[in-house]
C-alpha cells in the first residue's frame, strides 16, 4: 500500500516537471511561424549566429532564457509581402516615420504598399514577424555602423501611430457633423440639438471652440477640429492655453480665476510629481504639503500669494497628458528589453520580450465605435 502511494507521488512529480518544461518553452521560445530575421549588417551583435548577408532563409537565432535554437524561414513571400532584404532596400529611400514628416505614409505606400499590410489587424503576419518588419523600419543607422533601435526611434514610431489614430477619430467624427459638406464644422452643426435646448455648458464649449478656430472664421477645418477634439495633443498655443485654464478652473475652488496657496497645497497629491501616499501616520502627506508650499513660493513670481495660469503653467502642463505624452513614456518603458544596457534594442532583444511590443506592431482601430468617440469628445457634459 505504501509502495503504491510512493509511486503515485513520483508519477505526479514527473508529470509536474514535464508540464513546467512545456510551459517554459512555450513562453520563452517563439512559435515556428516566427518572423524572418533581419539579415545582420556589419557590426551585428548580441551573440547572433546569423551570417552577414545570409538572406532570410534558414536563419538560426536563440531566444528566451532557455537559449533554445529556433530555425526561421521567410513566410512573407507567400503572403504577397516583400522579404526583409527587399523591404529594407526600399526603405533606404525613405525617411523614418515621425510627426514632422506627414508625407512619409504616401511614400511608404508607393514603395511598399499600405502600412496596414504589415501592421493592420488583417495583416498575414504574427507578432514576431511584425517585429522583424518594424525593426527594419526603425533601425535607420547607416550600413556598417551597427544595428539597434534607440528610444528616439521608438518614440517617433509611436508618435506616428498616435497621429494616425487621432486623425482617424477626427475624420470619423467630422463626417456626420459636417452637414453641408463644406469640409468644416461649425459649433451649431456639432451641437445643434443641445443649442436648441439651451445647454448650460454651452459657454464652456464656445470657449473651447474659439481656442481651436485658428483663423477665426467661425468654423473648424480638419486640422482645427482635431485640436478641438484632442486639445491634450495640440501644439496650438491658444488651445494649450484654454486647456491649462480649464485645468486651473477645476483646481480653483473659489472661482476667482487663480490659485491661492491653500488651494495649491490642498491638491498637492496631484501637483507634486512622483509623490506617493504611505500609511506612516501622515508623515509622507506632511512632506508632500511642505514640498507643495515651497513650490508655490517658487512659482509665485509677483509674490501676491496667488498663481495665474502663466505662473502655474509648468505645473499644470505636467497634469495634461494625451496620446503623444503616452508615446514618450511608452517608448521609455519598451527600452526595458535592452538587457545588455547599450542603449539600443537588437532584433533578438525585441523578440525575446515580444509580448511588450504587441501594441506597437498591431495597428488596430481603437475607436471603432462612434459612441466611444462621442463619449471621449464630450466628457465634460
Amino acid at each position: 500500500m505504501a509502495g503504491s502511494a510512493v509511486a503515485v507521488v513520483l508519477l505526479s512529480a514527473v508529470a509536474l516537471l514535464c508540464l513546467y518544461h512545456l510551459l517554459f518553452l512555450s513562453l520563452s521560445v517563439p512559435d515556428p511561424a516566427a518572423a524572418a530575421a533581419v539579415p545582420r549588417r556589419a557590426g551585428g551583435h548580441h551573440g547572433s549566429n546569423v551570417p552577414s548577408g545570409s538572406g532570410t532563409a534558414n536563419v538560426v537565432l536563440r531566444f528566451g532564457l532557455s537559449g533554445q535554437p529556433l530555425r526561421l524561414h521567410d513566410p512573407a513571400s507567400a503572403a504577397g509581402l516583400p522579404d526583409i532584404d527587399t523591404f529594407r532596400g526600399k526603405l533606404e529611400r525613405l525617411l523614418p516615420p515621425d510627426d514632422h514628416d506627414p508625407g512619409w505614409s504616401r511614400r511608404f505606400d508607393a514603395e511598399l504598399g499600405p502600412v496596414h499590410r504589415y501592421f493592420g489587424p488583417d495583416a498575414p503576419l504574427d507578432v514576431r514577424q511584425r517585429i522583424a518588419y518594424l525593426f527594419a523600419i526603425l533601425d535607420r543607422s547607416p550600413r556598417g555602423v551597427g544595428v539597434g533601435v534607440g528610444v528616439g526611434e521608438l518614440e517617433a514610431w509611436l508618435r506616428w501611430q498616435a497621429a494616425a489614430r487621432l486623425d482617424a477619430v477626427t475624420r470619423r467624427e467630422m463626417a456626420p457633423h459636417d452637414t453641408d459638406r463644406d469640409g468644416a464644422v461649425t459649433l451649431r452643426e456639432f451641437f445643434a440639438d443641445w443649442i436648441n435646448m439651451g445647454h448650460d455648458k454651452m459657454g464652456w464649449w464656445m470657449h473651447k471652440f474659439a481656442s481651436a478656430d485658428r483663423d477665426g472664421d467661425g468654423s473648424l477645418n480638419a486640422v482645427e477640429f482635431n485640436d478641438f477634439l484632442h486639445p491634450e495633443d495640440s501644439s496650438q498655443e491658444s488651445v494649450m492655453l484654454w486647456l491649462l485654464k480649464d485645468k486651473l478652473r477645476h483646481m480653483d475652488h473659489d472661482g476667482d480665476g487663480r490659485l491661492s496657496q491653500e488651494e495649491f497645497v490642498a491638491q498637492s497629491h496631484i501637483i507634486i510629481s512622483g509623490a506617493r501616499h504611505a500609511d506612516d501616520g501622515g508623515h509622507a502627506h506632511d512632506l508632500e504639503r511642505a514640498e507643495a508650499a515651497k513650490k508655490f513660493t517658487e512659482l509665485d513670481a509677483d509674490k501676491d500669494n496667488y498663481l495665474t495660469v502663466e505662473e502655474a503653467r509648468c505645473v499644470l502642463q505636467s497634469l495634461v497628458t494625451g496620446e503623444f505624452s503616452y508615446a514618450t513614456s511608452h517608448a521609455k518603458f519598451l527600452m526595458k528589453a535592452d538587457v545588455n544596457h547599450d542603449g539600443k534594442l537588437s532584433l533578438e532583444e525585441m523578440l525575446d520580450d515580444y509580448i511588450s511590443f504587441y501594441s506597437t506592431v498591431y495597428m488596430d482601430d481603437h475607436y471603432a465605435s462612434e459612441g466611444e468617440v462621442d463619449s471621449d469628445s464630450r466628457d465634460e457634459l
